[in-house]
């Protein structure tokens, strides 16, 4: 049996299965951020105002699902661009695209607990740790994958290239400075993460 040279067993992975995994994975991951809510048990004699007083608790719940929604979709859409791009893949993209859904799986979990103990540094830490990690996958991903252009087209811009992995870095310089302000205060570093957008469109018009 003839022994598959790198180059051409590089030629038989599929994006498009990648791709199709990587969207199925936030599809779920986004989905599971709502059963952080609980409805209120019902109680006999309960009135409008208790009601209102009770849904009012869960404000932090829903600030977190927002940030973590908004987290996921950048995530996303920082995937979708990068492979627009990707044309191959190997082995060591696979498993980088499946470390960075590993912690992408996450955040549903450290969002809960945030979202429970979001007066604990510790929760603060532990969410924060988990975007970082996962940020720095979808920073390594694309440096692989445009390093000599390995697995894009040759013809790809150098701007592009720059510009896409600046923005991979967004996310992790966030969380490194959430990481410093939630020691102190950690709903102030959980809610920087609200910054990331605006931060996006200012790299993107430069």
């Amino acid at each position: 049996m003839a022994i598959l040279s790198a180059k051409k067993l590089r030629l038989e992975l599929s994006t498009s299965r990648i791709e199709a995994l990587t969207d199925g994975v936030f599809a779920i991951a986004m989905t599971l951020l709502v059963l952080n809510f609980e409805v209120p048990n019902p109680m006999e004699g309960r009135g409008a105002m208790e009601l209102h007083r009770t849904l009012a608790t869960l404000w932090p719940n829903f600030l977190h699902y927002v940030e973590s929604f908004l987290i996921l979709a950048i995530f996303w859409i920082k995937n979708h661009q990068q492979f627009h791009f990707i044309k191959h893949s190997d082995s060591k993209l696979l498993w980088l695209n499946i470390t960075s859904l590993l912690f992408v799986c996450l955040i549903p979990f450290t969002t809960s607990l945030v979202s429970d103990y979001g007066n604990m540094p510790i929760a603060a830490i532990v969410f924060e740790g988990n975007m970082l990690v996962a940020g720095l996958a979808y920073y390594l991903l694309w440096r692989y994958a445009t390093k000599d252009r390995r697995l894009v087209d040759s013809n790809v811009d150098d701007r592009v290239i720059t510009v896409y992995r600046r923005s991979s870095l967004v996310t992790p310089l966030i969380s490194l400075a959430a990481i410093a302000v939630s020691i102190f205060h950690p709903r102030v570093g959980t809610s920087l993460y609200f910054l990331i957008p605006f931060i996006l469109l200012y790299l993107r018009r430069a």
